[in-house]
């Protein structure tokens, strides 16, 4: 069955330019902010002004920035850009005490909220760590306004609008996450639905031939086997008359679990090829594993013992195999591998059903009875 696990994607190249790129704005944005804050400071606070900002919240920018092109930047980037946020923060706040200590002067406090938008939206927070920049942020900021009234009469009003705007941003940062989830969800099962038989839960055919095409590819270059397996069921036509179409879909969901049974690895491709063929590409087999694969699929149908009282001889339903096995390199193309292993399946069918072939060259291919040996043409 396809594997459709979730795995979280990792950022191309262009994200982490552009995450870069990100991190950069904020530092120009700061550098910005400076000459408008210049132009509104008391002469007196100029220099812990510039002290602030130029040794203190622009190196955190630049050492967030150094950081990205660390190798391990990615899987820590969430709790980077808490520790960086929450710094610059931090050190607002400590700009907003001194301009009070020194000359009384009330600071504005939008940096606040400017570092906390930014983190959450711009760089990408999550809401856990969102959460807790909005729980630092707001404890450091109403310490502050406690100890120190800088706003005056209003020092509360603008504490609670502080604090109300973050957990806004919190909010809409979880109302962001939890829709980017359902996109997510949407997402997979559409790629479930355009890749996977509904009846049988293996790839269709276009899925099929996309991943056998990557796989063979890779054999190819890496000169290993391959290992194509073309399965139809046996007078299925006769079966579906006799018994009804439900009846046949679960004769076809028997073949699809059959073949999971025995085709378990990972690195097999299985899919529904159409109607009630089957086909299997697997790499690394040896010609008596392939043997040993195809009397295993045999041996599950006559366990299973479904009866097929609509076939001419009235037998149980069973399916035949034809095989194409040998170096990727020595073919042409994942296609000669299929119409090999349909040529086999042929001299199968030819040769009394309820049995495997093994192709032995492009025209040709030999019939192997169930617990007997391969002969070829």
């Amino acid at each position: 069955m396809p594997n459709f696990s979730v795995h979280r994607v990792k950022p191309s190249l262009s994200d982490l330019v552009r995450l870069r790129l990100f991190i950069l704005t904020g530092g120009v944005l700061i550098a910005l902010f400076m000459i408008g804050d210049l132009e509104l400071l008391p002469a007196e606070l100029e220099r812990s002004y510039l002290g602030n900002r130029l040794f203190a919240q622009l190196p955190i920018i630049f050492a967030l920035l150094a950081f990205s092109f660390h190798p391990l930047f990615l899987r820590f980037k969430q709790p980077a850009v808490l520790v960086a946020t929450v710094a610059l923060t931090y050190a607002n706040y400590f700009l907003i005490y001194r301009c009070w200590q020194l000359a009384g002067f009330s600071f504005p406090y939008e940096g606040t909220l400017l570092y906390a938008f930014f983190g959450f939206f711009v760089m990408g927070m999550n809401f856990g760590y969102a959460l807790a920049l909005m729980l630092l942020s707001s404890l450091g900021f109403l310490a502050l306004m406690l100890v120190h009234p800088v706003y005056g009469d209003r020092t509360m009003i603008n504490a609670g609008f502080v604090l109300a705007s973050l957990f806004i941003g919190v909010i809409g940062r979880h109302r962001l996450d939890h829709l980017l989830g359902q996109l997510q969800d949407a997402n997979r099962k559409l790629v479930r639905l355009s890749t996977t038989d509904a009846l049988t839960a293996l790839f269709n055919r276009r899925a099929l031939m996309t991943e056998s095409e990557k796989l063979f590819s890779l054999l190819q270059r890496s000169g290993q086997t391959v290992a194509v397996f073309m399965l139809d069921l046996d007078f299925f036509k006769q079966f579906n008359d006799h018994y009804g179409h439900q009846e046949g879909d679960k004769a076809i969901r028997i073949q699809a679990d059959i073949m999971r049974e025995v085709f378990r690895r990972q690195t097999d491709v299985l899919g529904r090829y159409g109607g009630e063929e089957f086909l299997v590409v697997a790499p690394g087999l040896s010609a008596a594993e392939c043997q040993v694969k195809a009397r295993e699929v045999l041996q599950a149908w006559q366990q299973r013992a479904v009866p097929n009282a609509g076939s001419p001889d009235h037998r149980l339903l069973s399916c035949s195999i034809g095989i194409c096995h040998g170096s990727a390199v020595n073919l042409s193309s994942l296609h000669e591998a299929i119409q090999l292993a349909d040529e086999a399946l042929y001299q199968a069918k030819n040769n009394g059903r309820a049995t495997y072939a093994v192709a032995a060259s492009a025209v040709s291919a030999a019939a192997a009875p169930i617990g007997t040996e391969e002969q070829r043409l």
